[in-house]
């Protein structure tokens, strides 16, 4: 407590002596020259644009002594790349001013995912006579939707502490939120209260739109991703093999350590970082979701240290110790080879974990969704929703078959249904399974889960399931590509050598000196199986949304680049 006083202080000293300083010069910045209010407004930033302004030139003000400072170093020590900290003043200002805007994107990306949700909860609850500023004020509660949580103590706050009535302090709202479907879907809401419209009909039909265009966003989302993953290709191949090729070119008319450390730089240095830039872009233009899956990459932590033994034995732990079994296996398998085992190894059993845990997630959304179209019916019959549910755990609904018997069981055992469903939850990995068990559970618990609400809750996931299913399909023509690509270039790499090797050794036959091929080979043999390693993350991240899910790919691409280093030669020479 103290220190978040100390630092709560501190931030207002800096912003007291900001507007006392450049106070007056603000507001005429914002005058002339750029508007911050809205920008401040859309990304929740609670300051005045006067005092924001203010900050940003203070804090040019301040680190101007590091301007000098290398300023005169440079002169003195004639030390080049201390030019980069001159404009840090200008740096700190361009960070001032584009940090709003980023702060908006991110706050309607964050809601955009959780929007359909939103709207389908809202009219749910209406079709059991509960008001939107009552489900607003219920979401305030909900975990499963962090950036909806956010916005709905804002308009809580503007209400309960401000004393603005609800209708108002919604209008509000929307009117300086960044999201588009937001702010329609909130001033509609309003809007129709006013005019005294028809709010159930409002509500429903503008969750159908918001699922429609969420629908094409997703659509457009993967033809973007699609771009990405075709560009990231022509990147990280193309440019590749160019430089491979003249990389191999240089080996063999080279001598000592420089033949290599163009190549060693491009592979373990500039690919890799580039491959950071893919990703983070292909991050940006995916749809978040709050909930992460971490126990692939915790295997992959144990495996890699596995995989790095494994590695160490392979290689006669790499020259250090000297033992006959360590030279027996050296002769055996070759460095290629034990790089592409120890990268096999490393991968293949968080990709299981991954695989299997994908696998079933979707299962138990399949299970859902057909659970859903069951228990509308079986509610037609008059029975209550529990006993519903216990009726249905007898039908086949895959891996949700036995998650259903577990819930029935406990059901019939006197446990609350919201008690029991929260324990699916928890066991449960699945976002949308459990934002759907989520809203069903909200329903029965409002309305006793009127055949209405049931039937909207399950048109709102059949409607999620067909976006999920159309990005998916979307994005799998693109994954063939790496692989290819990665036969290619180990193929167009040695092949360069041979014939590139041949060539100089028959102009140098009469000369006394031999190229040795075999370690020029050896050598890029293990770039190209690190760079394919490499795409394969990378296209896993593009193609799947995760990381994780380019462990497998890794796998495939070094074990396929592997064999083509083996049988390409083998061929040429028949």
């Amino acid at each position: 407590m103290k220190k978040g006083w100390e630092r709560l202080t501190l931030l207002s000293s800096f912003e007291g002596w900001s507007y006392r300083v450049f106070g007056r010069f603000a507001s005429k910045f914002l005058k002339s020259v750029f508007e911050f209010k809205g920008e401040l407004e859309k990304a929740g930033i609670k300051i005045y644009s006067e005092t924001y302004v203010s900050m940003m030139f203070f804090a040019g003000l301040v680190t101007l002594p590091v301007t000098a400072v290398a300023l005169v170093l440079i002169y003195f020590t004639h030390f080049i790349p201390l030019i980069f900290l001159v404009p840090l003043p200008l740096y700190i200002m361009i960070v001032f001013m584009i940090t709003p805007s980023m702060k908006g994107g991110e706050r309607a990306s964050a809601l955009e995912r959780e929007m359909p949700f939103v709207s389908a909860y809202i009219t749910v609850m209406a079709t059991g006579g509960i008001s939107p500023y009552t489900s607003v004020k219920r979401l305030s509660k909900v975990d499963l939707m962090p950036a909806m949580r956010r916005e709905s103590r804002e308009i809580i706050r503007d209400v309960e502490i401000f004393g603005i009535d609800p209708l108002s302090a919604l209008e509000h709202a929307s009117e300086a939120h960044p999201l588009d479907i937001y702010r329609d879907f909130i001033s509609g809401y309003a809007s129709t209260v006013i005019t005294g419209g028809d709010i159930a009909h409002f509500l429903e039909s503008k969750t159908h739109d918001i699922f429609k265009a969420r629908a094409m966003r997703i659509k457009a989302a993967a033809d973007r991703l699609g771009m990405l993953l075709e560009s990231f290709i022509i990147v990280m191949v193309l440019m590749s093999l160019s430089f491979y090729i003249l990389f191999s070119v240089d080996a063999i008319y080279s001598t000592g350590v420089s033949m290599y450390s163009s190549m060693l730089l491009y592979t373990y240095v500039f690919a890799p970082l580039l491959s950071v830039v893919f990703i983070y872009l292909a991050h940006d233009m995916q749809p978040k979701s709050p909930m992460n899956d971490w126990r692939p990459y915790k295997v992959a932590a144990l495996s890699s240290a596995l995989a790095v033994l494994v590695f160490l034995l392979l290689t006669g732990m790499m020259g250090i110790i000297q033992f006959p079994i360590f030279d027996f296996i050296k002769n055996l398998i070759d460095l290629p080879t034990a790089v592409s085992i120890t990268l096999v190894i490393a991968m293949v059993p968080p990709a299981m974990v991954h695989s299997k845990n994908s696998r079933r997630k979707s299962e138990i959304e399949k299970g859902i969704a057909s659970f859903l179209r069951d228990l509308t019916e079986t509610r037609k019959t008059g029975m209550a929703p529990e006993k519903c549910i216990e009726n249905l755990s007898k039908r086949n609904y895959g891996t949700f078959s036995k998650e259903l018997e577990k819930i029935a069981s406990e059901l019939s055992w006197g446990i609350p249904l919201r008690q029991v469903f929260e324990d699916f939850m928890k066991r449960t990995k699945s976002w949308l399974s459990q934002l759907v068990i989520f809203l069903l559970v909200e329903a029965i618990d409002v309305g006793g889960g009127t055949i209405g609400m049931i039937e909207s809750l399950t048109r709102f996931n059949n409607m999620t399931q067909e976006v999920e299913k159309e990005k998916r399909m979307n994005s799998r023509p693109y994954i063939i590509i790496p692989y290819f690509a990665g036969i290619m270039l180990m193929a167009t790499t040695l092949l360069t050598l041979m014939f590139v090797g041949k060539t100089v050794t028959l102009a140098t036959e009469g000369m006394g000196s031999r190229i040795d091929l075999n370690a020029i080979s050896i050598t890029f043999s293990v770039s190209v199986i690190t760079h394919v390693f490499i795409i394969g993350l990378v296209a896993g991240k593009i193609g799947e949304e995760s990381i994780a899910a380019g462990f497998k790919h890794s796998a495939l691409l070094v074990i396929i680049t592997l064999l083509a280093s083996i049988f390409v030669p083998k061929l040429v020479t028949l």
